[in-house]
């Protein structure tokens, strides 16, 4: 039989206040090195369920058109019909979408310049 685990008032104050700010449980867990069903247990028996969480952002779709691709197989450069300049697109290496197609991406997080298919 395992041990019980016991976390002290900071860590399970830090879980509440992580997921009040909307970030998510493999981030909070990874974060504080608790396991993610621990930090939901925690966050059930802490926040009272009187705090609503924001909504997640909505990931737009884009069209887009595919100008060229580039000798990783795992990425291809598109540009956008509406707007200047050229992004990058993670697509599978086995997907070869032919210059000038029509596509759709969805922006990754965290890079300006970086999308993926939708």
């Amino acid at each position: 039989m395992g041990k019980v685990k016991k976390y002290s008032n900071c860590q399970r104050d830090q879980v509440v206040i992580l997921r009040k700010t909307g970030m998510s449980w493999p981030k909070i867990s990874k974060q504080l090195d608790i396991p993610r069903s621990t930090c939901r247990g925690i966050w059930v028996e802490d926040s009272d369920g009187k705090v609503e969480l924001p909504a997640p952002p909505v990931k737009q779709i884009e069209k887009a058109r595919v100008l060229k691709l580039v000798p990783n197989p795992r990425l291809m450069l598109i540009h956008f019909d509406d707007r200047e300049g050229i992004a990058r697109c993670v697509k599978r290496p086995e997907a070869n979408h032919p210059p000038k197609s029509e596509i759709y991406v969805k922006k990754i997080e965290g890079d300006d310049d970086l999308y993926r298919i939708a």
